[in-house]
């Protein structure tokens, strides 16, 4: 209990400090998403690229966690090679040889799958970690967005569930049909690219505005309706891999809607937090068990890159023209539904942290959550060339 205490400990500091310090450095240098880059560098540095190939050892007690279990398969392993060259130097015959090679690799796989139980249960206090961060995120995203007028709920909930169902049942078809990937796994990736944005910044509110009365209202709504119907697919997902229990793991979730019930005000101190600290962090304990240079594969990231933001948009756009928006204002409306690369962030530490989204998928999530930060300048110039003669007061 002393060890697990001391290990969190440092766990836990280090996946808030180093990833802060790069998160600083990357602010000076004023790179667009330099909170989730900050992130990225600590993850790597904390991960078993850097960190667990120079030492191992440590890296494995303070991140990976089952040692004592690792220490049992290695030995069993030498143990059985032993054997089996004692078993092939006596001249045992093929048949005999061959069931005593079963009978090993039996007796090795029920000690590897209690590595892996070991690893699970002490990579608790990561879940942990990460849950607490994510709640912290959530909330500040929900009060620190302030928006007036009204939003019919019909038109919210249109746009926000086709703003979630796009990307996710496209991401989801498109995989079922050309890769063997599990159904659980899938659904987990379509959940990433379908949550919808953490919260609205000042220029998307103003934007929103312009093009129709309470436009920014409607959008919040329309965001957070895309938040629920993608964490009921999460929700599903987790189910399917870990059964009941996904409810405690996946409980930042289920606290969402409470989140939202607080009202929206200026906590200063909560706000610098999340970006300076929390953001990165939550990035890095991502990462910080994934080896990109092990699970890094270019067909998901594409994947990703292609549908995070245009699916969502297209989303957008289709529930707006079935309430009978323009093409023109539905497709300038729905821009701010496209800012969700911390919603994506968030969406992918949890599923990854229980180990339902694989880490080639968690890398593709995590890559466009990036790219949804780096392209939010592209979105504001789309909205600022229009001409203002194309902008409405109010919906049609």
């Amino acid at each position: 209990m002393q060890d697990l205490v001391i290990n969190s400990t440092i766990q836990h500091t280090l996946l808030l400090i180093i990833p802060l310090l790069f998160a600083c450095i990357l602010k000076m240098t004023k790179i667009r998403a330099w909170a989730m880059l900050g992130g990225v560098i600590g993850g790597i540095l904390l991960g078993p690229a850097i960190f667990g190939s120079v030492a191992p050892v440590y890296w494995e007690g303070i991140f990976q966690g089952g040692s004592a279990a690792h220490n049992q398969v290695i030995q069993l392993d030498r143990q059985q090679q032993t054997d089996i060259l004692a078993a092939t130097a006596l001249g045992l015959d093929e048949n005999s040889l061959l069931q005593l090679k079963a009978d090993l690799h039996y007796e090795l796989s029920i000690l590897k799958d209690a590595w892996k139980t070991a690893q699970w249960k002490e990579q608790r206090t990561l879940r942990t970690y990460s849950m607490l961060l994510i709640v912290l995120i959530l909330l500040s995203g929900s009060i620190r967005c302030r928006a007036r007028g009204t939003a019919t709920p019909s038109m919210s909930l249109s746009v926000g569930f086709w703003a979630a169902i796009v990307p996710i049942g496209i991401s989801t078809l498109l995989l079922l049909a050309v890769t063997k990937m599990e159904l659980p796994a899938v659904l987990a990736l379509g959940a990433c690219i379908g949550a919808g944005p953490w919260t609205l910044a000042t220029w998307e509110k103003r934007a929103a505005d312009k093009i129709q009365l309470g436009g920014a209202l409607l959008m919040l709504r329309c965001g957070r309706v895309a938040w629920l119907v993608a964490s009921m697919i999460a929700m599903y997902a987790a189910w399917q891999v870990h059964g009941a229990m996904a409810l405690i793991w996946m409980l930042p979730l289920l606290l969402l809607p409470l989140l939202w019930l607080i009202p929206s005000k200026r906590l200063l101190w909560l706000q610098l937090f999340v970006d300076y600290g929390a953001i990165p962090s939550v990035m890095a304990t991502a990462l910080v068990l994934i080896n990109p240079l092990e699970h890094l594969q270019f067909w998901p990231i594409l994947l990703v890159l292609l549908f995070c933001a245009d699916a969502r948009w297209l989303g957008g756009i289709i529930g707006l023209g079935i309430l009978g928006r323009k093409s023109g204002d539905a497709m300038r409306l729905a821009l701010p539904l496209v800012d969700a690369g911390v919603s994506q962030l968030c969406m992918a530490a949890l599923l990854v942290g229980i180990g339902v989204l694989p880490p080639p998928f968690a890398i593709a999530a995590l890559i466009g959550a990036i790219f949804l930060e780096f392209t939010a300048p592209i979105r504001l110039k789309m909205l600022k060339n229009k001409p203002p003669e194309t902008l409405s007061s109010g919906a049609n």
